[in-house]
C-alpha cells in the first residue's frame, strides 16, 4: 500500500525531529570519516612508503571484511524496526549474540588465512596481519550494536558510536605511530581503536537479555543474505578501479585513480540519509513515497556535488591529488562526481531492497557487474577509446551502469509493493 501523505501534510514536529536526528547522525559520520582520513594523512607522514603501502593494503582487507558488520547492522536494524509487541530486549539480545558469534567466526577465518595474506601482500610482519583478526572481530560486534540502535531509532546513541569509531582509529592509531612509527605499531593502534565502539555499545545496550538460540540462528541467516547483497554492491562500486588498472596505461589509470577519490567522496556524503531512512523503509515496505523522497534527497546532494565540481574544479583537483600532478583532472572531475552520486543512489536502493528482503537484488547487481566488465573490455581493450577519452568513457559507463541498476531495482521494489 502506498502512502498518500505529502510533505506539506506532515506535522511540523516530526519534521523538526527528523532534521535533528539527521544532523546528529550526519555529524557523527562526518567525524568518523574525517578522523579516519586524518589517520591516513598522519600515517603517510610517519611511515616510509613501503610500510605505508602495507598499511593501506591491510586497511583494504578491513574494508572487504567490513561487509559482514554492515550486513549485521542492516539485518539487525530491519528486525528491530519491524518488531511489534513485547520482547524488544530479547530480540536485541539475540542480535548481539549473533554479532559475537559472527565475530568469532570472522576472527578465526582471518587467523587461518594469515599465512596466505602475508604471502600475497608481501608483508614482513606476521603480527601486523594477525591483528586484522581482533580488529574485524571488534567491528563485527559493533555492527550488531549499530543495528540495534539504528532499528530502535536511537539516533543520538548511534551518532556517538560513529564518533567513537573515528576517534578510536585516530587517537590510538596516531598515538601508536608517535610512540613507534612502524607497520606493527599502526595495526596495534587500529586494533585497540576498534575495541572502543563495542565497549561503548555494550554500555549503551546494557540490559538486553533473553535472546533464544532460534532467534540467534534467524539473525545469522538473514545476515548472510544482507551481506551477500552488500558484497555485490561493493564489488560493482569498486570494479571501475580494477578495470582502469587493467585496461588503461599507467598515466591514464593514475588520473582515473585520482578521480575515484572524488567519486568516493560523493558516494559517502549522503550515507546519513540511508542510515536515517532505513528503519522506516523496513517498517513500511509498501510506502513508495518514502523511498522516492529519500532518492530525491540523495540525488539533490549529488547535484550539489556535480555543480561544485563544475564550478570549483581547481579546488577539487587540489583535494583529490594535487593540482600540479593532476591538472588535467579538473575538466572532467564533474563526471566522477556524477558517477559517485549515481552509486550513492544505487546504495540507497540496495538498502531498500535489503529492508524489503528482495532476494533478487544481489543477482541483478552481479549481472550489472558482468555487463560493465564486458563492455569495458570491448571498448577499452580493443582501443576503440584511448588516452583521456578512455578515462571519460569508463567513468561514463560506470555512471550509466549505476543509474540503470538503480532504476531496475526501484522498479522491482515498486512491483513487489504493488503485489503485496
Amino acid at each position: 500500500m502506498t502512502s498518500d501523505t505529502t510533505p506539506e501534510q506532515q506535522p511540523a514536529a516530526p519534521k523538526v525531529s527528523f532534521l535533528r536526528s539527521a544532523t546528529a547522525v550526519a555529524v557523527g559520520m562526518a567525524i568518523m570519516n574525517v578522523a579516519a582520513y586524518g589517520f591516513t594523512l598522519f600515517a603517510v607522514h610517519k611511515l616510509v612508503p613501503e610500510q605505508f603501502s602495507a598499511v593501506i593494503a591491510l586497511l583494504g582487507l578491513l574494508l572487504i571484511g567490513n561487509v559482514v558488520p554492515l550486513g549485521l547492522q542492516a539485518s539487525g536494524a530491519r528486525r528491530i524496526a519491524t518488531h511489534t509487541g513485547p520482547g524488544q530486549a530479547a530480540l536485541a539480545d539475540s542480535l548481539l549474540k549473533a554479532g559475537r558469534r559472527a565475530a568469532l567466526g570472522i576472527g578465526a577465518v582471518t587467523v587461518v588465512a594469515t599465512p596466505l595474506l602475508v604471502w600475497l601482500l608481501h608483508i614482513d610482519s606476521v603480527v601486523a596481519v594477525l591483528l586484522i583478526a581482533p580488529t574485524l572481530a571488534g567491528l563485527t560486534v559493533m555492527g550488531s550494536q549499530l543495528g540495534v540502535l539504528q532499528g530502535g531509532q536511537s539516533w543520538t546513541e548511534l551518532a556517538a558510536m560513529y564518533t567513537a569509531v573515528g576517534v578510536g582509529r585516530f587517537f590510538f592509531g596516531a598515538g601508536a605511530l608517535m610512540i613507534h612509527p612502524s607497520l606493527t605499531s599502526a595495526m596495534v593502534g587500529i586494533a585497540i581503536g576498534a575495541a572502543v565502539p563495542p565497549l561503548l555499545g555494550s554500555f549503551l545496550l546494557r540490559g538486553s537479555t533473553g535472546g533464544t538460540p532460534e532467534q540467534v540462528k534467524e539473525s545469522l541467516r538473514e545476515t548472510v543474505h544482507g551481506t551477500h547483497t552488500l558484497l555485490a554492491f561493493f564489488a560493482i562500486a569498486n570494479a571501475d578501479v580494477l578495470l582502469a588498472r587493467s585496461l588503461l596505461d599507467g598515466q591514464d589509470s593514475g588520473y582515473y585513480a585520482a578521480g575515484v577519490i572524488v567519486a568516493k567522496a560523493c558516494l559517502f556524503l549522503p550515507q546519513f540519509v540511508i542510515v536515517i531512512v532505513f528503519p522506516s523503509l523496513a517498517n513500511a515496505p509498501g510506502d513508495t513515497l518514502r523511498l522516492r523522497r529519500a532518492i530525491q534527497a540523495v540525488a539533490a546532494l549529488g547535484v550539489c556535488c556535480v555543480l561544485g565540481a563544475l564550478l570549483l574544479p581547481d579546488l577539487v583537483v587540489t583535494v583529490a591529488g594535487g593540482k600540479e600532478k593532476y591538472a588535467a583532472l579538473g575538466s572532467y572531475a564533474w563526471m566522477f562526481a556524477l558517477a559517485g552520486s549515481a552509486y550513492a543512489v544505487l546504495q540507497l536502493v540496495v538498502y531498500a531492497a535489503i529492508a524489503q528482503q528482495e532476494k533478487r537484488a544481489a543477482l541483478l547487481i552481479w549481472i550489472g557487474l558482468i555487463t560493465l566488465a564486458v563492455a569495458a573490455v570491448i571498448v577499452l581493450g580493443t582501443d576503440i577509446a584511448t588516452g583521456m577519452a578512455a578515462v571519460k568513457v569508463l567513468v561514463g559507463m560506470t555512471a550509466a551502469c549505476a543509474l540503470a541498476l538503480s532504476a531496475a531495482l526501484a522498479a522491482g521494489l515498486h512491483k513487489q509493493a504493488a503485489d503485496s
